[in-house]
């Protein structure tokens, strides 16, 4: 089968599967990347003629263009799932599940919030009109709960309960975060003001609302946390920015890896772990000081 034709007929299963609109235009935008290398640099249009060789040297042209090991298996993870779809349907011989290589990774070390950072985000919220109240119950939702900004937009009323939340990740899979007291505040402020403003407005069933009643959008947030967090600096002010402090805060207060990694929605440790790489030495030497072995005995 012509590769167009594949891709095409493998977007529309990912649809059938219910992929996020995200990944869905991810994936279609990855495959277009390899569907003209493999058409304008190895000249293949036939997906039978798609092999090992064919994905290792698209990851050496990746390479030479100076793209780093993750952004590389990023276009490698959607270019395995396509070639699996394709063997389980009978185009290509290749099995991509037995002979498959992965470019190597750098180690990624992720910068998150100081607290001073926070603390001027959570000042910079202060208000009482409807979107400072929701700004700042976005705000504290991030930092206590440490989901994913698509995440927070999706949450329905019907999801929020007396003291948890069921969250909707990735892959459809649900997990519930606890309500904290802060949370709870902002939350009861929230619904006095949100019930106030749209009094006489109809809404989507979104529990945060944009000025207009509608579901809030991913640039929204975005654009909400980088106008609370202007004049930060050495730190990329971004809704997931505020996810690493979530993680590195919890392993500093002694929460072990496994429940931070739950609470995240990641499927294994090794995810969460990325997270914990830029803990700098006096803070893992403070964390150990407070975890006597022989104290605790």
């Amino acid at each position: 089968m012509n590769i167009k034709a594949a891709v095409s007929e493998y977007i529309i299963e990912c649809e059938v599967r219910k992929y996020s609109p995200r990944t869905i235009t991810s994936y279609r935008n990855n495959l277009g990347i390899f569907q003209r290398f493999c058409e304008e640099e190895m000249e293949i249009t036939d997906v039978k003629d798609v092999s090992v060789t064919t994905t290792r040297q698209f990851s050496q042209s990746l390479i030479q263009k100076g793209r780093k090991g993750t952004y590389i298996n990023t276009h490698l993870k959607t270019i395995k799932s396509f070639l699996q779809y394709c063997y389980d349907e009978g185009y290509t011989a290749f099995n991509p599940r037995k002979n498959f290589k992965w470019c190597k990774e750098e180690k990624p070390v992720v910068r998150a919030f100081t607290e001073k950072d926070v603390k001027l985000i959570m000042n910079n919220c202060k208000g009482n009109d409807y979107l400072s109240i929701r700004d700042a119950l976005i705000m504290t939702l991030l930092f206590e709960t440490g989901i994913r900004c698509l995440e927070l937009c999706s949450i329905k009323p019907s999801d929020v309960h007396e003291d948890f939340i069921i969250i909707n990740g990735k892959n459809h899979k649900q997990r519930v975060v606890p309500i904290t007291p802060i949370l709870k505040k902002c939350m009861i402020r929230y619904q006095r003001a949100k019930e106030s403003y749209f009094a006489y407005k109809a809404t989507e069933d979104y529990y945060l609302l944009s000025f207009s009643g509608r579901m809030l959008t991913n640039s929204a947030i975005r654009h909400v946390i980088k106008v609370k967090g202007e004049g930060i600096k050495d730190v990329r002010v971004s809704p997931h920015t505020c996810r690493h402090f979530f993680t590195q805060q919890q392993l500093k207060m002694g929460t072990d890896l496994y429940s931070i990694s739950r609470l995240l929605g990641h499927e294994n440790i090794r995810i969460t772990q990325t997270y914990l790489n830029s803990l700098r030495d006096e803070e893992i030497v403070k964390i150990a000081k407070q975890n006597s072995v022989l104290m605790n005995l």
